[in-house]
């Protein structure tokens, strides 16, 4: 509903009301009020919830848990640095897990079971258990179904009979599946502990059959570990022998080549080869000692070329002769030199001087040819003998060539016998390893607690379960309350009205006990009362409009019957009529008139005869007995018929006749949802009150009443909450007009 349409209906200031209105706007004070409220209800629902958990618990067959712990252990004892057969757990969290997996196998469950002989443990093996008497025979309910089957011509299956063996192997594998049932194996986040855990109503089996995992356990790694060496050490010992044979094979074999290829034993090298190699080093110094000698033969003749016989070479120096000539040569220059420096080149010293020193050069000069003559033979003889050098070499080379093509396969079979020696020796090193493993083993895991028999029971754990059902039954109360609070579809307080409905809250009206009579006269009797006082602050209210004139004709109608408007009428009448007003009230419910029922009065006239046979009003009303109020009265299923949406100018030209002598003229209408007749009253009329019964009438009708009444363009003054219960209201906790009325009640006159 928006602002617009709240200003048709009088009450423009106000936010758009929540039109499905099917959930309460309660604030936490107002929920701890509800649930006051309900206190009763929450404590009953909480004490059956708890006496409900403890008979329950008190007919679960107590579990009790046993729980051990095994540790992967990465950490080993190094007698002597021999690699295992069976590596070593890795310390991962993989590893963890799959040993895991292995503490939950079948296999290690088949292992504890006959260890502990829970075959024939009647926890384990149901066929063991003593039968139990049942009240009702279920022989009757066979024959009953073999009955059925002949009717409609169905054989009966024919179960096939099971061999004593067979019966035997299902009976243990029942067994094997129970004990796996109470079996938990989890790993200590973080660390490399394994946690085993039994339940078992049994104390003293859940501590036994713990133990027996984590010892089981151990105990098949280390069976794994030495089945693994058994197997390692007999397959080592067969393919030793095989290899010791093939190394045997292969030394008889290269014994046997060398003695049919003539090969000595000095790494296969022959007499051929070494001679060969004494000739290659013959033939080397040949050629070096050639190769010096041709050298200084040209350096020699290149001295006689030059003519200078003074040069020192090696050749020359060896000569003794030449080392004399050559001094004398040295000493007569030495002179020349002297003697040129003091007399000049013509003395005939000089001359005789170098006369001299040609002859001694001539005799170098011969000396030197006969010098080269001597290594020019020297030379001859080593060519010679590099020529034969060479050709004992290719003769030796022809020779050693057959033998080389022999040597080829001496090394073939040396490098074979070496392969089978060399994996001879690996195995045999091994095998001798793994032969004393065997006395050496430790398993990858060890047990770091045993299960101690449980004081108590695991489960069910009676204090935690009972508190924690009858904590949930508490909340299950609370909410059951709230629920029923949010869904409910009724209106109880001005702010409820308000909001939900969309109209000013004019007041609550509690409610009186009494007869129909009774409550009539009572706020003439009592106008001290809080039922009068209410209706005094709503005719305030009424009267007083803070944006219109003040109405002369109030339209008081509802959404359906008995929400208490003709009362509220007439009270509202009356309390105008004591304020010295000039007061008319028109019993405008032509099909249930009950206006002159409350106040005790009848007429042969009323408002059907006005409106149809032209009747005055002022001759059709009767006077109100108590006060000095008028009142047009109605004949309910009366003979005369009238239709006002057929007569809406005569309905309008009354009203304004009636506005005219009085000085409000109240009109008691049908119910908005009923009848169609309030349509035309509302439209003439100054002012619309709306009634509603307090905790009564569904929001849904109410508020589609007021649509209709808008609609019909009625101007609204308000809504009144009728027939208040002021005690349950008071309880409840609205700060309103009726807490007050309830709360302070001893302040009325009532």
């Amino acid at each position: 509903m928006n602002s617009a349409e709240h200003q048709a209906l009088g009450h423009p200031n106000r936010d758009a009301p929540h039109v499905m209105g099917l959930v309460s706007d309660l604030d936490l004070k107002q929920t701890l009020v509800t649930l006051w409220r309900r206190r009763w209800a929450i404590l009953a629902l909480t004490l059956l919830s708890a006496v409900g958990a403890w008979l329950f618990v008190s007919r679960i067959q107590p579990i009790y848990t046993a729980t051990a712990e095994v540790m992967i252990d990465s950490r080993r004892t190094r007698i002597v640095d021999i690699k295992e057969i069976l590596s070593q757990l890795s310390p991962q969290i993989a590893t963890v897990t799959s040993e895991v997996e292995v503490l939950r196998s079948r296999t290690l469950a088949k292992r504890v079971a006959t260890a502990l002989n829970l075959y024939e443990d009647p926890e384990f093996n149901p066929a063991l258990r003593p039968v139990q008497s049942s009240r009702f025979d279920l022989s009757v309910v066979q024959d009953l179904v073999d009955t059925v089957r002949r009717m409609i011509h169905l054989e009966k299956e024919a179960v096939p009979e099971l061999a004593p063996a067979e019966i035997e192997e299902r009976q243990r594998a029942v067994v094997i599946d129970g004990l796996r049932g109470g079996l938990t194996v989890s790993a200590v986040p973080q660390s490399m502990v394994i946690r085993i855990a039994y339940r078992s109503p049994n104390p003293a089996t859940a501590s036994r059959i713990a133990n027996a995992f984590a010892e089981h356990y151990v105990t098949e790694q280390l069976e794994a570990k030495f089945q693994a060496l058994r197997y390692a050490t007999n397959w080592l010992n067969e393919r030793l022998e095989g290899l010791k044979h093939d190394l045997s094979a292969s030394e008889q074999a290269i014994s046997a080549y060398r003695a049919n290829h003539n090969l000595l034993e000095n790494r296969g090298v022959s007499s051929t080869q070494q001679k060969l190699t004494e000739l290659n080093t013959l033939l080397v110094t040949a050629q070096t000692k050639r190769a010096e000698t041709a050298a200084r033969i040209a350096r020699l003749e290149a001295v006689g070329r030059s003519g200078r016989g003074g040069m020192a070479t090696d050749e020359l120096l060896d000569s003794t002769f030449l080392s004399r000539l050559k001094e004398q040569e040295a000493t007569l220059a030495g002179e020349a030199s002297d003697l040129a420096s003091r007399y000049g080149d013509r003395h005939p010293q000089i001359a005789k001087i170098r006369a001299e020193l040609g002859e001694i050069r001539s005799k170098m000069s011969t000396e030197i040819g006969r010098l080269t003559q001597g290594l020019r033979s020297e030379l001859a003889v080593l060519e010679e003998r590099e020529r034969s050098a060479t050709r004992e070499i290719a003769d030796m080379e022809s020779r050693s060539l057959s033998q080389n093509k022999a040597e080829i396969g001496l090394h073939a079979l040396e490098r074979e016998a070496q392969a089978n020696r060399i994996l001879y020796e690996t195995f045999l090193n091994r095998f001798k390893e793994t032969d004393q493993q065997e006395t050496i083993q430790q398993p990858d895991a060890r047990i770091i607690s045993f299960s101690e028999r449980p004081r108590a029971p695991s489960y069910p754990q009676k204090s935690t379960l009972i508190m924690a059902v009858t904590v949930a039954g508490l909340v299950a109360a609370i909410a059951l309350i709230l629920l029923i609070e949010k869904f409910d579809n009724t209106i109880r307080t001005k702010d409820q009205l308000e909001h939900l409905i969309g109209l000013p809250a004019l007041g609550l009206v509690p409610q009186v006990a009494g007869s129909t009579a009774n409550v009539a006269a009572y706020l003439v009797e009592r106008p001290s009362s809080s039922y009068a006082e209410a209706f005094r602050i709503a005719w305030f209210a009424i009267r007083h409009p803070p944006d219109r004139p003040e109405p002369k004709t109030l339209v008081v109608t509802s959404s359906v019957p008995d929400e208490g408007k003709s009362l509220t009428a007439l009270s509202l009448a009356r309390t105008a009529a004591a304020l010295g007003l000039k007061v008319m009230l028109v019993d405008a419910d032509l099909r249930r008139a009950t206006v002159g029922t409350k106040v005790g009065l009848s007429s042969e006239l009323s408002l059907a005869e006005v409106l149809a046979d032209g009747v005055d009003f002022q001759n059709a009303v009767v006077r109100d007995p108590l006060t000095s109020l008028d009142i047009l009265t109605a004949r309910a299923g009366g003979q005369k018929q009238v239709d006002m949406l057929a007569m809406a100018d005569k309905v309008r030209q009354t009203m304004d006749a009636m506005r005219a002598v009085y000085d409000v003229v109240i009109f008691d209408c049908p119910p908005v949802l009923s009848v169609a007749d309030v349509q035309i009253l509302v439209r003439h009329a100054d002012a619309t009150l709306f009634c509603l019964r307090w905790n009564t009438t569904p929001r849904e009708s109410a508020l589609t009443a007021v649509r209709m009444l808008r609609d019909a363009k009625a101007k609204f003054a308000g809504a009144l909450l009728t027939r208040v219960n002021v005690r349950k209201h008071s309880s409840y906790g609205y700060r309103d007009m009726g807490y007050y009325y309830g709360r302070y009640r001893s302040y009325y006159n009532n």
